[in-house]
């Protein structure tokens, strides 16, 4: 089992209260895990907060409470357990008015959740955009073992870009993991000045990979070092797998189903936001299942951008094909720059009800049906390269 800990996105809501994704944080070593000190302690830019999380029995950490405030009830990914314990308790007999002692057990009810609370959160004394977070365990075994990543703070009014990693930043799924490690840039060209611009535009970038949590030091590794013409990917949180190694490589791979997680992960970063808000702006990828996710979440076709092994791109919906370099050099045209007056601006032809992903227009490019109850893969995509 691999340690690892997913960036973390927060946002401030209108009333200033405050939410976040899932805190998936991982401690593989077995030393650990067997250790009987489970509390975490938790540093933000380089000093401890007054907030903990716990360690379970199988190495993730989470939150517990005792009591849930509105905030939490909200939360769906609450586990409730009870605590037995005995205790003597002193009563009074109405026969002969002495006191006795008797056995009682008390029965404690508590909540593990990887989700903080608003006032929680508030305590990381989080900065706007970029923190450094570190989990720190301490026991007797191992000594110190720290996992670390980043926790972002964002404005509900954020819009938002998404970009999956694997053939979508490197050219292909399986040598943009291997070749970096031989010295070989396996990325495509331009893509650090398309996410450069769409940063300095305003845009904010979520970066998106069905790679395992264990994965996430080296993943990024490489989104951090990766250079092209000295310029660097911008900063943005890394979403990707909370499951075992083997679980997602099945899915990726195998069942060739990445949607399956990419969509819930999504799914939870939109519902940050308020109500009837739109944040997510445009979705790059390079497979039919990258766009059927970004169409499940609202993203307009045209929006949709479809880059294959050739560094050609396909924005969905249109007939003319381009590259990332071509979209840098005129961003401006599909990304034009935030303001306070256009950060509310609407996703066009969304036209999604219940479980069916439809399209608005009339386009040969890209075809669906529906996606059943149980998430079956029956959304069918064409993209003619």
């Amino acid at each position: 089992m691999l340690s690892g800990a997913m960036d973390i996105l927060v946002i401030e809501e209108p009333e200033g209260e405050y939410r976040s994704s899932s805190f998936h944080v991982r401690f593989g070593s077995l030393k650990v895990v067997r250790s009987q000190e489970r509390d975490i302690d938790i540093y933000v830019n380089g000093r401890k907060k007054n907030v903990k999380m716990r360690l379970a029995a199988y190495g993730d950490a989470y939150f517990l409470y005792d009591e849930l405030d509105p905030y939490m009830i909200k939360q769906s990914k609450l586990i409730k357990e009870r605590e037995f314990k005995s205790t003597k308790i002193e009563l009074v007999s109405k026969i002969t008015g002495k006191r006795e002692s008797k056995d009682a057990n008390i029965i404690k009810t508590y909540y593990k959740s990887c989700f903080p609370s608003s006032n929680q959160l508030k305590a990381l004394d989080l900065s706007p955009g970029q923190n450094e977070i570190r989990f720190v365990c301490r026991t007797s075994q191992s000594g110190v073992q720290t996992l670390s990543c980043y926790i972002y703070l964002w404005h509900y009014t954020s819009k938002v870009i998404i970009t999956d990693v694997d053939g979508t930043i490197t050219k292909s799924d399986i040598l943009g993991q291997v070749l970096p490690f031989f010295g070989r840039d396996w990325s495509h060209p331009g893509v650090t000045a398309l996410f450069r611009n769409l940063y300095h535009n305003g845009y904010k970038i979520i970066y998106l990979t069905a790679r395992a949590i264990g994965q996430s030091t080296m993943t990024k590794s490489y989104l951090n070092n990766l250079v092209q013409n000295k310029q660097s990917l911008p900063p943005g949180p890394l979403l990707m797998s909370p499951d075992g190694i083997f679980t997602s490589l099945r899915r990726e791979v195998i069942e060739k189903k990445p949607h399956l997680l990419k969509i819930p992960l999504l799914t939870e970063i939109k519902n940050l936001f308020p109500e009837g808000l739109h944040p997510f702006y445009a979705g790059f990828g390079n497979r039919e299942t990258d766009a059927i996710s970004y169409r499940y979440l609202g993203i307009p076709l045209n929006k949709c951008f479809i880059i294959n092994t050739s560094s050609v791109v396909i924005q969905l919906g249109e007939t003319n094909k381009t590259t990332y370099q071509e979209i840098a050099d005129n961003v401006n045209k599909d990304f034009p720059k935030l303001t306070e007056d256009n950060q509310n601006v609407k996703n066009e032809n969304i036209d999604i009800k219940s479980n069916e992903i439809l399209i608005s227009e009339d386009n040969s490019n890209m075809s669906s049906t529906k996606l059943d109850d149980d998430g079956n893969n029956n959304i069918i995509v064409k993209i003619n390269n």
